[in-house]
């Protein structure tokens, strides 16, 4: 289709230098439709910008050649007047060439991209157990599913599946939000991930991340539970949000009744006398975040040991039972506590 619209092309800017001759050094106000849809073919079959312009430029020079065959015995400042006027009409015409190049790919970019989007959201939906294989990526891996949220989403996701994977499947879900799956014949070993993940990755991106998971269901469940992940992200902002780590608090908070009885059962017989309920908070978060290791945990609050102890033995007789019997539920409370209330702050800050 190219090759058969460069002659129509070549004709028409031809007449399009001619026309300026006639004309003088008036420039008209669009460049011939068969240059533009040239310039769209060339983007649509690969063809390199700086080769459709050394065509245009060839082009001009053997026009300017024939100018000066046909002026033989023409006055040279008429000549030199031709010639100067055909400048400014190449330099527009490569000028609007360029811009339709340019539009072009980017509405092809685009189009493939959605192309993309479309079959990876129906492979989501479906119970297929064979991936197409149109889409360049081997489903009978590993993989590990992310979600990458920021600005320059998409190059960032990119620049994970190239140092990551194996192979890497990205979908650009918009200006901000990127899909992508690193897949690998071996189980990733997590830790390495997630380091590279929280070392590498610009300031302003956000990860959520799903569990290792292996063949084309596994590369489902672990999609899926990076939306989870991302639920979770979306209140509570950090740089890597594990599925694994926030499972739990996700799954309470899709039950906003059951996360108030979380929090009105664990928590608010933390407030009142004594020590000060965000004391406590602050106290079981640092224990919780230290293995239930009350050293630990007197270190990073900066308190003596028995400090820590004593907060402890004052949570337990409110609650009327051991950490050691509801660890687990207290965690969780004070996540949805924490959910909840970024909630609210969002909602109090939106005009």
């Amino acid at each position: 289709m190219y090759a058969a619209g460069l002659r129509d092309a070549v004709a028409a800017a031809v007449d399009y230098g001619l026309d300026g001759i006639e004309k003088g050094g008036d420039l008209p106000a669009a460049i011939p439709p068969e240059a533009v849809l040239q310039a769209r073919r060339a983007a649509r079959g690969g063809i390199r910008l700086d080769t459709v312009l050394r065509r245009y430029a060839a082009g001009n020079k053997a026009l300017e050649g024939f100018i000066v065959m046909a002026a033989e015995g023409m006055p040279s400042s008429v000549l030199g007047q031709i010639l100067s006027d055909q400048g400014p009409r190449l330099d527009r015409l490569m000028v609007l060439v360029s811009a339709a190049y340019r539009a072009e790919l980017e509405r092809t970019r685009r189009s493939s991209a959605q192309k993309r989007a479309d079959q990876v959201a129906h492979l989501l939906k479906s119970s297929s157990l064979v991936g197409p294989a149109d889409l360049g990526y081997d489903f009978d891996l590993w993989h590990v599913g992310m979600i990458v949220v920021g600005d320059r989403a998409e190059r960032t996701a990119r620049a994970i599946g190239e140092r990551c994977g194996q192979r890497s499947l990205p979908v650009v879900q918009d200006q901000d939000i990127t899909w992508i799956w690193i897949g690998s014949t071996q189980q990733p070993v997590f830790a390495k991930l997630e380091r590279y993940l929280t070392e590498s990755t610009p300031a302003q991106i956000s990860i959520a991340i799903g569990e290792p998971r292996r063949g084309l269901e596994g590369w489902r469940q672990t999609h899926h539970e990076a939306q989870v992940a991302l639920q979770v992200m979306l209140c509570r902002p950090q740089r890597v949000t594990r599925c694994r780590d926030v499972i739990l608090i996700s799954a309470v908070m899709r039950d906003q009744s059951l996360a108030m009885s979380l929090i009105e059962t664990y928590l608010a017989p933390l407030d009142g006398r004594g020590d000060s309920g965000q004391v406590l908070r602050r106290t079981l978060r640092e224990y919780f975040n230290a293995d239930q290791n009350a050293v630990s945990a007197a270190a990073a609050l900066g308190v003596a040991r028995h400090t820590v102890e004593r907060r402890l033995r004052s949570v337990e007789e409110r609650l009327g039972q051991t950490l050691d019997t509801c660890g687990p539920q207290m965690q969780v409370a004070l996540g949805a506590e924490e959910l909840v209330a970024f909630g609210q702050t969002q909602h109090v800050s939106r005009p």
